[in-house]
């Protein structure tokens, strides 16, 4: 196995420490000097490290304040995880999120692979709705293993404060560092054709996507339908 150089072993001792909870949200981390002598690295080292962090999106930098772990804010969430616009415009539209259900299940082969678990070992299942301008233009199924996230209720994912995600790295410690998605056409069922206001068996793209924590493990598996009929699903870079 190739050998870590310096700054990798500094940036694994860095997520480590941020999994672990040593910097709380809010909480800048200690200054540069500090912290390269507590890894006995140069400087330079030290900030090519956090570099990367930053580049991942981790962590962030704030002028005058210091470094700080990356927080999924409304902002966060609409500029880096939300992709969905109309077909005549680029203006990014905070989405209103509707929960449909929320219930406890036993994972499928599917769900299984996407998460890296046991077949049949229990999971939480929701269903949501996204609206952009009070119209219901994506769907969303989400797939969470329970191990990760005790204690769900109906009542604390709709009364969060903040994003989906917010509420996966305040409550649960569980910080989205990057998804993996897939895209292919499909037909809306029934049920969904109707919260879409599509006629049953209409062509829609569907979204499939894996999100990773800091540690780069699996913890949440969404399939997305969406509506294109005056919505469009896009992918930007933001640094």
């Amino acid at each position: 196995m190739k050998s870590l150089t310096a700054y990798q072993e500094v940036k694994q001792k860095i997520t480590a420490d941020l999994v672990r909870g040593r910097f709380p949200i809010g909480q800048a981390l200690p200054a540069e000097k500090d912290l390269s002598h507590e890894f006995d690295v140069s400087i330079g080292t030290l900030r090519k490290a956090v570099d990367e962090l930053v580049a991942e999106g981790i962590v962030v930098r704030r002028q005058g304040k210091g470094t700080f772990q990356a927080e999924h804010d409304s902002k966060r969430q609409l500029y880096y995880f939300f992709h969905v616009v109309r077909h005549d415009a680029d203006k990014k539209i905070t989405p209103r999120v509707e929960l449909a259900s929320l219930n406890s299940a036993l994972a499928s082969r599917e769900e299984a692979l996407k998460l890296e678990m046991k077949e049949g070992a229990p999971v939480w299942r929701i269903v949501n709705r996204l609206f952009l301008e009070e119209q219901c233009v994506m769907i969303d199924q989400i797939t969470l293993e329970k191990k990760r996230f005790k204690n769900l209720t109906r009542t604390i994912f709709e009364n969060r404060q903040g994003s989906i995600y917010q509420l996966y790295q305040v409550k649960y410690g569980q910080s989205v560092a990057r998804t993996r998605e897939r895209l292919r056409a499909g037909l809306a069922g029934k049920q969904f054709a109707g919260w879409l206001e599509l006629k049953p068996q209409s062509p829609v793209i569907t979204i499939r996507r894996v999100a990773f924590n800091l540690q780069d493990e699996p913890i949440e598996w969404r399939i997305s339908t969406l509506n294109t009929t005056q919505h469009e699903y896009f992918n930007e870079l933001v640094v």
